[in-house]
C-alpha cells in the first residue's frame, strides 16, 4: 500500500512522534511505500518529501505580536496553505489511505477535506484528548486535578487557563474545538479512529464520536536486540516535564529515600518549578531530552520506572518500553 502519516512533527520528540515513526519503519519493512507529512521544524528527520511540509509556526511560547496570534488562530481554525501542500503531495504520491495523527493547532483539519473529495480513506490515531477538548490533557493546573468529562464547555476549559497559562488563548482555542466538533470536521471526514486504550474509546464515544468507528490500537514497542537486566540502582522518570506527568510527587516521595538516585530524563514548560522543588536535594539529576542510545542507556539499567501521571494518562508508551528492557515499572 501507499501511505500518508500525517503529524506535526516528523522527530522523535514525545510518545507520539515515537509511535509514528516506529509504525511507519514497520510498515516499509513490510514492503508498503511510505511518506510524510508535517511541519517545517529544525529537529525534523530528513525527508524526501519534506518540501510539501507546512510551514512552521511556533505555539508554545506564546504570541509576541497581534499578527502572530492571528497567524495561530488562522492555522488552527483552517490552514489553506496546509491544504494546497497537502494536495500537491497527494498528486505527486497517490497514497491508497492517510494515517492522520496529531493534525489540531500545526496543520489543522483542513488536509482531511483533501481526502475526502477524492476519496481516500482516512484512519485517524488518537494519542490525546485534543478531539474533545483544547484542554488536550483534560487537567486543570490552577486546582491540580482532572477535569470532569461533564464540564467540558467553553468557558469551563477557558477557566483552567491550560493553553499558555492564558485564560484568552485556552477561550480560543476551545471555541475553534467545538467548531470543528459541531462541523464534523474530523467525525465526518475520518473513516476509523484508532483510540490507543479503552478508556480512550469510552470517552470519545461519551462526547459523540460514533462507537462503530473505534477500534482501539494499543502502542507497541521493538524488542531491542539486548534485554539483559543492568541494574545500576536508579529510579528513572522518563517523558515530558508537565505538570500533570506528576514528577513533583515523585520528587517529594523521593525525600523518603536519600540514598537512592533519581535521573529524571525529559524536557517541558513545568522544568524550573521541579528543579526548584528538588534545588536541596543531591540524589535528583536532571537529564534532559533523551534519544537514541542514551535512552536505551536509561531504560536498560534503571531499577525501576516510576510513571507517576496524575492525569487520564491516554495509555503511556514508555511503560511498554521499558518493561521491553526487562525494567520493572511503578505507575
Amino acid at each position: 500500500m501507499r501511505i500518508i502519516h500525517a503529524h506535526k512533527y516528523f522527530y522523535k520528540r514525545r510518545g507520539a512522534e515515537h509511535y509514528m515513526l516506529d509504525l511507519m519503519n514497520m510498515q516499509e519493512q513490510d514492503g508498503h511505500q511510505v511518506v510524510p507529512f508535517s511541519m517545517q521544524y529544525p529537529k525534523n528527520l530528513p525527508s524526501a518529501w519534506d518540501g510539501f511540509f507546512v510551514s512552521e509556526i511556533q505555539t508554545e511560547q506564546g504570541s509576541r505580536n497581534l499578527y502572530q496570534a492571528l497567524k495561530q488562530i488562522s492555522r488552527a481554525l483552517w490552514s489553506w496553505e496546509a491544504k494546497r501542500k497537502f494536495e500537491k503531495l497527494v498528486d505527486a504520491f497517490n497514497p491508497d489511505i492517510v494515517h492522520a495523527h496529531n493534525l489540531y493547532t500545526h496543520i489543522s483539519p483542513s488536509i482531511l477535506k483533501v481526502c475526502q473529495q477524492r476519496n481516500i480513506p482516512v484512519v485517524m490515531s488518537v494519542h490525546d484528548y485534543a478531539l474533545v477538548s483544547a484542554d488536550y490533557a483534560l487537567w486543570n493546573p490552577i486546582l491540580s486535578t482532572t477535569m470532569s468529562l461533564d464540564h467540558i464547555g467553553l468557558l469551563q476549559t477557558a477557566r483552567t487557563k491550560f493553553i499558555k497559562g492564558s485564560y484568552l488563548a485556552t477561550f480560543v482555542l476551545e471555541a475553534i474545538t467545538i467548531w470543528h466538533r459541531l462541523w464534523g470536521s474530523y467525525q465526518k471526514r475520518i473513516d476509523r479512529f484508532f483510540p490507543n486504550s479503552q478508556f480512550m474509546s469510552d470517552v470519545l464515544v461519551d462526547q459523540g464520536f460514533a462507537k462503530e468507528k473505534m477500534r482501539i490500537m494499543y502502542p507497541f514497542t521493538d524488542l531491542p536486540e539486548y534485554t539483559k537486566y543492568r541494574d545500576e540502582g536508579f529510579v528513572l522518570f522518563l517523558g515530558a516535564l508537565e505538570d500533570y506527568k506528576g514528577v513533583q510527587t515523585l520528587i517529594k516521595a523521593m525525600k523518603a529515600f536519600p540514598n537512592v538516585n533519581l535521573k529524571i530524563a525529559g524536557t517541558g514548560p513545568y522544568e524550573k518549578k521541579l528543579r526548584a522543588l528538588s534545588k536541596n536535594m543531591s540524589n535528583i539529576e536532571f537529564v534532559g531530552f533523551v534519544s537514541g542510545a542514551q535512552r536505551e542507556d536509561l531504560m536498560s539499567k534503571a531499577r525501576v520506572c516510576v510513571v507517576p501521571s496524575l492525569w487520564y494518562e491516554p495509555f503511556g508508551l514508555v511503560a511498554v518500553e521499558v518493561m521491553a528492557r526487562m525494567t520493572p515499572v511503578i505507575v
